[in-house]
Order: C-alpha cells, then sequence, then structure tokens
C-alpha cells in the first residue's frame, strides 16, 4: 500500500490519486480509509498528520470503487462532514460520485481527487475544470497522466415495452364507432391464443437474459473485489487460488445453479474444462477486458491461467 508522501515519490501508480499542495496519495486499492491514526487504528491517509487540524475522526471518509455503478463514491463517517467541491456532506447522507479533480475538504486539508488517462469505465474524456474562489496555493496541477474527466454512460435507462392493444390480425373495428369487437370463429381464437403464447416466450426469454446479466455483473463484481482485497494493480493471481477464495466466501451464499455455473466443470464437458472447476468463471472474466486480464503459461501439457485486474494507468 502507498502511503501519503510530499513532493517526488518513486510511487507512481495507482488506480486513482490524491493530490494536496504539499502531499500526494496513490490509491493501489478500491478502498481506502482517510482519517487520522491512533494507538488503537491506522488509516491510509493519515490527514492529522499533513495538517488537517483537530476536526478529524479517526474514520473520517473512505473512497472507494463502486463496482455496481461503475464509478468512484466517496463515503463520509466523521461527525464534521466532508466539502465536495464547496457542498458539505455529513454523515447518513448517499454516498457522493467523484469525479476527477473534484476538491475534496476535510478538516483544514484541501486536495483534488485525480483519474488517470485511461478510465476503468473507457469512455471519452471529459473537459477538464478549475474549481474558483481558493487561492492559487491550493490549486493543484494535476500529475501528467492523470485528467480531470472519467467516462459515462448516457445515464438514460431502456425497458422492454408492452403493447396489450396491437392485436389488429384479431379485431376489428366497429365501423364509425371506433371501437374494437373480437372476430369470431376458433380460428380468429387460435390465432390470438398463438400470437399471446409467442408474446410470452419472448418476455421469458428476455427477463432470462436480463436475470443472467445481473447474475454476471454481480460475480464479476465480487471479483472484483476479493483481487482489489488481495493484489495491487500489475499483481497475478493463479485462477486455481482465485476459485479457491470465491468457493470459499460464496460457496455456501450463491444460489446452487450460479456455484455450478461459475465454480464447477459440471455446465462444461469440454476437454478445455477437464481439471478446472474455474472454467466457467474464467470464460466469464473474458468477457470483460476493461475490468480485467488473462495470462496464460504452459507447462508441459498443463495451461495454467492468471488474472490481474486492469491497471487505471495508461
Amino acid at each position: 500500500m502507498a502511503t501519503a508522501v510530499g513532493g517526488g515519490s518513486d510511487v507512481e501508480v495507482g488506480f486513482a490519486k490524491l493530490q494536496g499542495e504539499d502531499f500526494e496519495y496513490y490509491m493501489q486499492s478500491y478502498s481506502i480509509m482517510l482519517g487520522r491514526n491512533s494507538k488503537k487504528s491506522t488509516v491510509d491517509v493519515d490527514l492529522s498528520s499533513l495538517g488537517g487540524g483537530m476536526n478529524i475522526s479517526r474514520n473520517h471518509a473512505r473512497i472507494f470503487y463502486d463496482f455496481t455503478r461503475r464509478r468512484f463514491s466517496l463515503e463520509v463517517l466523521g461527525k464534521n462532514g466532508c466539502l465536495v467541491e464547496g457542498v458539505l456532506h455529513l454523515p447518513g447522507n448517499p454516498n457522493v460520485k467523484l469525479d476527477s479533480q473534484d476538491l475534496l475538504q476535510i478538516g483544514d486539508k484541501e486536495f483534488y481527487f485525480l483519474l488517470p488517462v485511461r478510465s476503468i469505465l473507457g469512455g471519452p474524456l471529459g473537459p477538464r475544470h478549475h474549481v474558483s474562489g481558493h487561492s492559487s496555493a491550493a490549486a493543484v496541477v494535476p500529475y501528467q497522466s492523470y485528467h480531470s474527466g472519467q467516462g459515462s454512460g448516457s445515464g438514460k435507462k431502456s425497458g422492454r415495452g408492452r403493447e396489450y392493444d396491437d392485436d389488429d390480425d384479431d379485431e376489428d373495428d366497429v365501423r364509425g364507432s371506433g371501437k374494437k369487437t373480437r372476430r369470431d370463429g376458433p380460428e380468429g381464437y387460435a390465432s390470438g391464443e398463438k400470437k399471446r403464447e409467442g408474446r410470452a416466450k419472448v418476455d421469458r426469454e428476455a427477463d432470462d437474459q436480463q436475470v443472467l446479466q445481473l447474475e454476471e455483473k454481480d460475480v464479476v463484481s465480487s471479483v472484483a473485489t476479493v483481487l482489489s482485497d488481495l493484489c495491487g494493480p500489475g499483481d497475478w493471481m493463479p485462477m486455481e487460488k482465485l476459485h479457491s477464495v470465491i468457493l470459499k466466501k460464496y460457496g455456501n451464499v450463491w444460489h446452487h445453479s450460479r456455484v455450478r455455473r461459475y465454480l464447477t466443470q459440471e455446465d462444461w464437458a469440454i476437454p478445455e474444462a477437464m481439471g478446472k472447476p474455474w472454467y466457467g468463471l474464467l470464460m466469464l472474466l473474458r468477457k470483460y477486458p476493461e475490468h480485467f486480464v488473462i495470462n496464460t503459461r504452459s507447462k508441459g501439457r498443463v495451461t495454467l491461467e492468471f488474472v490481474s485486474l486492469v491497471s487505471l494507468l495508461s
């Protein structure tokens, strides 16, 4: 874990960076705690030792990557709160979304939150912005390989609409009334039944696909959390070890179908999966190259797989 250092540091790698007037800190984990050290506990960034004043709690705030929303967030824990872009956030408030070059203040200490040039979201770079109303000394120029914007989605939610009044083949307009009446006879009835059955099948398939996508996102989030806790940027973990950790942590929590799909080889009757109960998990991680890097090494006839989180540095 990198520590908060002043000016010239050889540790210039991380998922994000905190930049103050007289210190910089590179996040080498997806979750860090800010506050002050005590005899009983320590924090990742001791702001009291950096001139943060007396209003800093031992566990004052947590900065973490929210894999569900695919963004960095700030959780406020200290009773005196935190300022983000001049807005006060207190404990119990919703977590605060952090954008690159957001200005934070905890106690008397001001610093910027910076993201690397390559965002984990893989979106376009946003324009730089500078906060006004502060002294020039506090307006820190970001480290060269970090930028101000992070990619984002459109923010629009798409859904599957259902229309109940478009059975034009099964119903006729009563001339001049604008009303519809059901056609008589078994043929019209059978046709309507087939349409309804077809529509229900499409709905079921769409629902199943949506459930599978939600399941995949949950598994990906769990794996990313485990890797961020056990590995730093650029560290590799054997798939065998990852499978062991995931099985121990979630084997009795996940639904048995999910365990079978990702933590056993029961659903994979192919030679490549022989002796690899993590094969389903490996296939899933390959679908998310924006989060995971897979490396393979051959040892005789045996192929070993290793996984690492994508470093946010370019």
